[in-house]
């Protein structure tokens, strides 16, 4: 596969992920339109989150992303390291925003986390994105980082986006 190949099919599943995310936005997903949304960021579009291994679990009425805690994730004491949650809440919680907004580009402006209780390699961290606030230019989201296992809160983060109208 030559580069221009690459180019090309992301371009094409960018404008596939386009399409489902702009369908979230009016009417929830079907479970199949959620299997091939989660499929495009796992293989087709380059980004921190594939990097990481996260995976989109749901898109409406919440985005929820889980992530398998890897010996990759941790400071050198072999807690989760906290850029991690603040990565989750930033990629959830703009996903949420964009959904909410109809469509537009949305980019997180504040990302708060906060970290209450240590995960380590093996758990798995289930994120969930609830809207605080959606409104027209601004949203507020709040979202809480699980350890899937023992339901445990492990951090919050409290992301402000704002909503860039798609022109």
């Amino acid at each position: 596969m030559t580069q221009n190949d690459t180019a090309t099919g992301q371009i094409a599943a960018m404008e596939r992920m386009l399409e489902l995310m702009g369908s979230a936005s009016s009417s929830e997903l079907t479970a199949a339109q959620t299997a091939e949304l989660s499929e495009i960021f796992a293989t087709s579009i380059p980004s921190l989150d594939r990097t990481l291994g996260l995976r989109y679990v749901e898109f409406v009425p919440e985005v929820v992303v889980e992530l398998t805690i890897t010996e990759d994730h941790v400071q050198p004491w072999g807690i989760t390291n906290g850029g991690i949650y603040a990565t989750l809440g930033e990629s959830a919680g703009s996903f949420a925003g964009f959904i909410a907004g109809g469509g537009g580009m949305v980019m997180g402006t504040t990302n708060s986390t906060n970290f209450l209780r240590p995960s380590t390699p093996g758990d798995v961290i289930r994120s969930t994105a609830r809207a605080v606030h959606t409104g027209r230019t601004s949203q507020l989201w709040r979202i809480e980082h699980v350890n899937a296992a023992s339901g445990k809160l492990c951090a919050t983060t409290e992301l402000r986006t704002v909503v860039v109208p798609s022109k």
